[in-house]
């Protein structure tokens, strides 16, 4: 996100137009959701730790190297594929780490406290990108000094890392002695049963509609309330930006409360959790009223409940990856529901362009967000099914066998 503030800098000094600097988030959207399916079985191969460092590395190495390689779009492009694979090998890595490190009863929780600071991060990203280019005055040395902060990160990972190599257990709440997997092909089985269950594509349809929410969400309410009424409801570029804010912020509390309450009152299940978040979610369609957008009180509740509901949705869901698969396939599990889910977001915003084209405003977009939270819901409810649930478990119940 450190790119979005300064996409007219970047055009500018690469001789581009704006709409040619903006593709490079595309580019960055496109590869970070491809990485999810090569980063699955790395992680299940090479174990989560090693894909974070991978993870930094490739935030790291090529954000530095804009300094010196920058200077074509070119160059800028592939930098923005390399950044955007980091993404899959760190959010692919964060069940199965979470899976060694935490018990079950407190995963949801850990995986909530992971999901707040991944949009915090985002959001102070596009706050300090500007700072620090207004100090240094060149957008490519800007990159370099926001490196920094991976290699920060890279060498606390690689510090925690190296201390808990010897203290994690090999999975909390796991009995030993039932990983009898062959090195050259781990939960090969489990992978093909969990891959041919009902349970695995209700999952990842639901992630599907969660992304499609997420993305349609953050990127369209700006222009809903800033764009000149018919097409919005006219209210100016620093109220849309201010009334997103709402929402933004509702979303980086809501994975800690989500989290706090599966472990506290669901015993670390996180599946009422999601379906809390999908009717929290459906709010969202209140915002085309005039008796919500006209009453500023009730304007706030329907933008902080949906962005509650969107904010606890992903890391929810990934609590339910954990809850549901064999740690020798989790990797590749939370990588597929995250890969094809993750288009969700892609596939929403060509939707809500095309109904903005065909009816020219809002309105159709709005209806079809709470639609999709709708089915969303539905989808939730399959998931929690003690049928369906039994069904992503296959190897359990091989190995009481």
């Amino acid at each position: 996100m450190s790119y979005a503030p300064l996409f007219g800098v970047i055009a500018k000094d690469l001789g581009i137009a704006f709409p040619e600097a903006v593709q490079l988030m595309t580019y960055f959207m496109l590869f970070s959701n491809l990485s999810f399916f090569i980063s699955g079985p790395f992680i299940d191969r090479f174990t989560p730790a090693i894909s974070i460092i991978v993870s930094i590395i490739l935030s790291f190495v090529p954000t530095l190297a804009t300094l010196w390689v920058g200077n074509s779009y070119a160059s800028v492009a592939i930098i923005r594929i390399l950044q955007g694979c980091a993404v899959g090998f760190c959010m692919a890595a964060t069940v199965p780490l979470i899976m060694q490190w935490f018990p079950g009863k407190q995963r949801a929780f850990a995986l909530g406290i992971t999901g707040a600071f991944i949009p915090l991060g985002a959001m102070l990203s596009v706050v300090i990108a500007p700072v620090i280019y207004t100090l240094l005055g060149n957008w490519k040395l800007s990159m370099a000094a926001i490196s920094l902060f991976a290699l920060v990160s890279l060498i606390y990972c690689l510090i925690i890392f190296s201390i808990a190599r010897n203290k994690a257990p090999l999975l909390m709440d796991e009995a030993p002695g039932t990983d009898e997997i062959a090195d050259n092909a781990p939960g090969e089985g489990l992978f093909k049963a969990a891959l041919l269950s009902r349970y695995t594509w209700i999952g990842i349809a639901a992630t599907f509609a969660a992304n499609w929410a997420l993305q349609s969400v953050f990127s369209l309410t700006p222009s809903y309330f800033s764009e000149p009424e018919p097409i919005g409801l006219g209210l100016g570029p620093i109220a849309g930006g201010s009334l997103t804010a709402v929402l933004q912020v509702a979303s980086v509390i809501a994975p800690v409360v989500g989290g706090y309450i599966a472990g506290k009152y669901f015993n670390g299940r996180p599946g009422g959790i999601i379906m809390v978040a999908m009717v929290l979610t459906t709010v969202y369609g209140a915002i085309q009223f005039q008796q919500v957008y006209r009453q500023e009180a009730i304007l706030m509740l329907c933008l902080i409940l949906p962005g509650f509901g969107i904010g606890m949705l992903m890391p929810m869901l990934q609590a339910k990856i954990a809850e549901s698969y064999d740690h020798r396939i989790v990797g590749r599990m939370n990588g597929l529901w995250l890969g094809i889910g993750s288009f969700g977001g892609t596939v929403g915003l060509f939707v809500s362009a095309k109904a903005l084209a065909a009816t020219g405003n809002y309105i159709s977009i709005i209806n079809i967000i709470a639609l999709v939270a709708l089915i969303g819901l539905i989808l939730s409810l399959f998931l929690n099914r003690r049928k369906e649930q039994k069904e992503s478990h296959p190897t359990l119940e091989a190995n009481k066998n």
